[in-house]
């Protein structure tokens, strides 16, 4: 039996990798990073997992980022609405480098498919960052902010 690697277009991966960059340069720090497919959905979405959901809310999250991203723009390969916030608690991201033996900086994509990602509900993933939980939520959120708030005043 073949082993079927089941992956993202150029585009989206490209741009995967080009969101990220842009959060990170903003502070946003991502502990996880990547494309999911949801077992009943079907279409991809691209993923940031960050413990600012718990300490701020997802709502305050969202709106920071989109500010920030209606000024260094969204790379062309994702919409807003594909991008997914995720609370490193939320079960089916919880401990999932661990569960799935990713490593924290893979050397290239890291691709998931199969039994253990399905009970979670999702049929596919493809990886560009795991890294365990941090204990600086309050930090980044702060930093965060204020890198967002220098972008809107320039």
């Amino acid at each position: 039996m073949a082993v079927t690697t089941i992956t993202v277009s150029t585009e989206r991966r490209d741009a995967g990798y080009e969101l990220l960059r842009k959060t990170d340069d903003l502070g946003f720090d991502a502990i996880g990073a990547g494309w999911y497919q949801a077992k009943e959905a079907g279409r991809w979405r691209f993923f940031l997992v960050t413990p600012m959901i718990d300490s701020q809310g997802p709502r305050w999250v969202y709106d920071q980022l989109m500010a920030a991203l209606r000024i260094v723009k969204i790379p062309d390969g994702i919409k807003p609405l594909e991008i997914h916030l995720v609370s490193p608690q939320e079960e089916r991201f919880y401990d999932l480098r661990k569960l799935l033996h990713v490593p924290t900086f893979p050397q290239d994509l890291f691709h998931i498919h199969g039994p253990n990602v399905e009970k979670l509900g999702i049929y596919a993933m493809v990886l560009y960052r795991m890294k365990d939980m941090n204990n600086r939520a309050g930090d980044t959120a702060r930093q965060f902010a204020a890198k967002v708030r220098e972008l809107e005043d320039a």
